[in-house]
């Protein structure tokens, strides 16, 4: 058995590496609504936008309900 000849310390070592990766692999996230005064109902051109301007990702969403669907982009800042 390998493991028991490992002392504890090093495989504390590898679990701090690993968790150190991937907090940074999830980098900062920012949103913004795109065109805040214009409702968005069409799902496409808002990915798109969101994509084409800040390489992210759009989603319409209502930010209060009875109002029209505004474009969220979520991209890395």
């Amino acid at each position: 058995m390998i493991m028991a000849k490992i002392p504890c310390s090093y495989y504390f070592l590898i679990i701090m590496l690993v968790f150190s990766a991937v907090e940074k692999a999830k980098g900062n996230l920012c949103t913004k609504i795109i065109n805040p005064e214009t409702p968005y109902s069409d799902l496409v051109d808002c990915r798109l936008n969101c994509y084409m301007g800040y390489n992210g990702v759009g989603k319409c969403l209502k930010t209060k309900v009875g109002r029209d669907p505004k474009c969220v982009c979520t991209y890395n800042c």
